[in-house]
């Protein structure tokens, strides 16, 4: 998966609905992540309407309380889970802290993840490892966890993040 349309609807000057865009969308590779892309297909700090339909800017990746982010991310087969390390350093302090060489990360976020293509492992920090198959569903809730595809075939997932309070005291 290369390539996705993005169509995106909107309300004109008397409140009608518009098609107010139709592109095509290209992943990128992950910054420190090997065998991973991802596609950055809507975001929003502050969501509201009626609007235009244009991408507003808003902070990093992970959204903060309320806000949302949807993409779409590939793992190329026979992936591990891990980061380079000037790359986790940099992620764990976007996402408090929890970033190691091996992968495991927490985000102060919902997210709502539906495997689209193939397969994948959702390592927990407690090593529990779930294997997720096309068309399964997994709701992380800021939980520490990992990802990798050992299997011989990517694995296609599409998710959205809501950005939840972090009640957490301990951190990993």
């Amino acid at each position: 998966m290369t390539k996705v349309r993005r169509i995106v609807t909107a309300h004109n000057e008397n409140g009608r609905a518009i098609v107010a865009s139709d592109d095509e969308l290209t992943f990128v590779q992950m910054p420190g992540m090997a065998g991973w892309g991802w596609l950055d297909v809507w975001a929003a700090d502050n969501p509201h309407f009626p609007d235009d339909g244009a991408r507003k800017p808003v902070s990093w990746m992970f959204p903060p309380l309320g806000a949302m982010r949807f993409g779409h991310a590939t793992i190329a087969p026979k992936t591990e889970s891990g980061f380079e390390r000037a790359s986790a350093e940099s992620a764990a302090e976007d996402m408090q802290g929890s970033m190691s060489d091996r992968g495991f990360h927490r985000s102060a976020t919902i997210d709502v993840i539906s495997i689209v293509k193939g397969s994948c492992i959702c390592e927990l920090d407690d090593g529990v490892k779930v294997q997720l198959n096309e068309g399964d569903t997994l709701i992380q809730n800021g939980t520490i966890h990992a990802w990798s595809n050992p299997f011989d075939t990517e694995c296609q997932m599409s998710s959205v993040m809501i950005g939840a309070r972090n009640d957490l005291v301990e951190d990993h």
